[in-house]
């Protein structure tokens, strides 16, 4: 039997830790861009599905006043975009001015969503038969509900830049 004799290996050396330093102007630059960018484009999203609960919004509107079309559209555009003004104003109010703003436009937040919701609901179910007037509630709430938090999400990002 042979042995053979293996060398050694030589003691690694221990890595020295590293500072973490802040990050240049140029990273902090860059970063705000694409957060700038990607609440963009969240923006954009919540602003197409606007359109879409808009229109169905005036469309149920219509559907359950008997107004005309453009009465349906005013209202519409009151609800839809007046939670959306809201939910802006309360994230951009200044601290001291937040609980007095949320105390006014929470409820009106809430109720203008559920309206919305319900209107959506209304007009999706009014072309839906059979079982499929369940799905039609769903979409019909799942839209307001999607622009309210892709509204959210979009502002709390554009506002947040800046603090990086």
């Amino acid at each position: 039997m042979s042995v053979v004799h293996l060398e050694k290996p030589k003691p690694r050396r221990a890595r020295k830790l590293v500072a973490l330093k802040a990050p240049g102007e140029r990273v902090t630059r860059r970063g705000r861009r694409s957060q700038a960018l990607a609440a963009s484009g969240v923006m954009l999203v919540a602003l197409a599905l606007l359109g879409l609960s808009l229109s169905h919004l005036a469309s149920g509107v219509a559907i359950v006043t008997g107004s005309g079309e453009r009465d349906g559209w005013l209202m519409a555009i009151g609800i839809d975009m007046g939670f959306v003004a809201l939910e802006l104003a309360l994230l951009d109010a200044p601290a001291t001015a937040r609980p007095a703003v949320a105390r006014y436009a929470s409820p009106a937040i809430v109720g203008t969503l559920a309206t919305s919701a319900a209107m959506n609901a209304f007009a999706f179910v009014s072309h839906a038969e059979g079982l499929m007037i369940f799905p039609a509630i769903g979409l019909g709430f799942a839209v307001p509900a999607l622009v309210y938090a892709l509204t959210k999400t979009g502002a709390i990002m554009f506002f947040a830049r800046g603090s990086q």
